[in-house]
């Protein structure tokens, strides 16, 4: 790869398919000593490690954003360079997970590769692997669906699930809980959840225009962000949830849906 000047975007990529797993291996430190060799980059293994250290401070949001913003500076020629530099990344380990296959789709659609070929490209080095691979999966598909290359949870119990699976503060799960359940409670068939791993999302069912998305509530690791028609309220404990709070959301629900309440 002839990249030079693009050696901290590469970096950028090559980190965030590291941690896919939540974690860098042995297998995966030796590899970016190899990768710097192969590309004739030096400075990459380097690069990579400064990206790494850095990643706690980074939401999963801005870790995608990351990976985006990264494949913007690579030519159509050497996007293909870079995918195969990230699949080799995560298979390192000699484990792939559900987690490691959802980041080589993402990054997949932001070096503009058509997954039918990133699929094939995957499969391929896994074949080359001859069997030395471990896949480790979910026993069952019915908790979530992929929806336009997003996660799409089927119902509250998979989410909270993954949420109790994540740590996630039981506090702030309380209180998506309690905006699920006044959702269900007050407008019945109007209005549907959807949860995503970032986001849990409050939808007309029939709206007026293109636009039926009234409330975004955005998990953050302190809060939950409450999003709708230009306003922002963090709350971060049950008790926080006012009728102000339900009545704004409430008023942009009617704004939007043919239904009113």
């Amino acid at each position: 790869m002839h990249m030079k000047e693009n050696i901290n975007e590469l970096a950028s990529i090559l980190a965030v398919s590291l941690l896919s797993d939540g974690e860098v291996g042995e297998q995966e430190t030796q590899l970016l000593t190899d990768l710097e060799h192969d590309a004739e980059l030096p400075g990459l293994a380097t690069a990579i490690k400064q990206v790494v250290s850095m990643a706690h401070m980074f939401s999963d949001d801005q870790l995608t954003d990351l990976l985006y913003n990264s494949a913007l500076k690579f030519s159509a020629e050497d996007k293909p360079k870079v995918f195969e530099a990230a699949i080799s990344t995560i298979l390192s380990d000699g484990v792939i997970t559900e987690d490691e296959i959802a980041n080589i789709l993402t990054l997949a659609e932001a070096l503009e590769i058509p997954v039918e070929k990133a699929i094939a490209r995957l499969l391929f080095q896994v074949q080359e692997k001859e069997g030395e691979l471990v896949v480790d999966v979910e026993e069952t598909l019915e908790d979530y669906i992929i929806v336009g290359g997003r996660t799409r949870y089927t119902s509250w119990n998979s989410f909270e699930k993954m949420l109790n699976d994540k740590n996630y503060p039981s506090e702030l799960t309380q209180i998506l809980e309690s905006i699920k359940d006044w959702i269900e409670d007050s407008f019945g068939d109007k209005a549907i959840v959807n949860y995503t791993p970032n986001f849990m999302t409050l939808a007309c069912t029939k709206p007026a225009s293109r636009s039926k998305t009234f409330c975004f509530l955005r998990m953050k690791n302190d809060s939950i962000r409450f999003e709708f028609n230009g306003n922002l309220r963090e709350v971060a404990k049950i008790s926080e949830i006012s009728s102000d709070l339900k009545s704004g959301i409430e008023d942009y629900f009617n704004q939007l849906s043919e239904t009113k309440m």
